[in-house]
């Protein structure tokens, strides 16, 4: 295992900020697979995943398991892990949107642009991603429509469902994007619930990776086989809102098979306890994301249902 330094940023007022890889198999002419972890500062459960994934290919190395090359940045956004803030402290802009990246432009676009230049060259890539809402899913893979996306791979991980849909155009500096134009077949895994850890959906992601690192000739290890993986786009998925704010009580969990008119859950007036909501199911599905806090404001999006035609 090498451990390196991939951007070491002086701070006038802290220690620097960096941001560290670990690398696997440096000389080994197998296919190569990077994966990138926590870039948001609640994405608790990818860093975990990632570090978790660290001590597991450090052991396989000393046995000899690994044929092909692999690296994994546990995190990129350290300032933000260590304030317990969402985005880049100083100025609270999302690392993950600014992808290629400018080395000569603000910090989390110089940023984006020295992870960028040692993501090059990869045949695979991961990245580890939380949900962008106050909500908590099933674990998931997330591919986007650029015309290089790869869904053999997607299929290789055996995750339940895989998430295929038209990129907007926000997404076009976001790294899944970038790194797909530039050849490699990258992916997001989406999964938990922020600043928390989930450990039974952490241990199905680390599961799916490992899964798709034998499958790739990565690793020399034989693996369980995992789901079929459903494939399903934006029609597919039925969102459900809040019609009121209050106390939101979720009667059934992700990953739940559900009917038409399965009661979901429950919203009762914060003061008075008063019942004001019970939430249907309108079709047959699978729970695949909820609303995770305790209060609930109108219009907040309070269950995803994943659907087949």
């Amino acid at each position: 295992m090498k451990r390196f330094e991939i951007l070491n940023l002086q701070s006038p007022n802290r220690a620097p900020l960096k941001v560290e890889g670990f690398l696997f198999g440096e000389e080994n002419d197998g296919p190569s697979l990077a994966i990138v972890g926590a870039m948001s500062g609640d994405h608790i459960n990818q860093l975990y995943v990632a570090s978790r994934l660290v001590d597991y290919l450090r052991q396989k190395e000393n046995e000899g398991k690994i044929i092909g090359k692999i690296l994994v940045i546990p995190a990129v956004n350290t300032y933000a892990l260590n304030m317990g803030e969402t985005f880049w402290p100083l100025d609270k802009t999302d690392i993950n949107m600014m992808f290629p990246g400018y080395a000569e432009g603000e910090t989390t676009q110089r940023i984006a642009a020295k992870l960028f230049e040692a993501l090059q060259g990869y045949d695979y890539g991961i990245i580890l991603e939380g949900r962008r809402d106050q909500g908590m899913c099933l674990p998931y893979v997330k591919i986007i429509k650029s015309d290089y996306e790869d869904m053999e791979s997607a299929h290789d991980l055996g995750m339940r469902f895989v998430h295929y849909r038209p990129y907007s155009p926000i997404e076009t500096v976001m790294l899944q994007y970038n790194w797909q134009l530039w050849g490699t077949k990258a992916l997001s895994i989406v999964f938990g619930k922020n600043s928390t850890i989930d450990s039974e959906a952490s241990k199905e992601v680390q599961e799916s990776i490992i899964r798709l690192m034998s499958k790739q000739k990565i690793l020399d290890i034989a693996v369980f086989e995992g789901h079929q993986s459903n494939v399903i786009g934006p029609e597919n998925i039925t969102i459900l809102k809040a019609s009121r704010a209050g106390i939101f009580d979720p009667l059934v969990a992700c990953g739940t098979p559900i009917q038409k008119g399965d009661t979901l859950g429950r919203i009762t007036d914060a003061l008075s306890g008063e019942k004001l909501e019970k939430i249907l199911a309108p079709c047959d599905g699978v729970v695949t994301c909820q609303y995770s806090h305790p209060l609930i404001f109108q219009n907040s999006i309070v269950f995803r249902i994943a659907s087949v035609e």
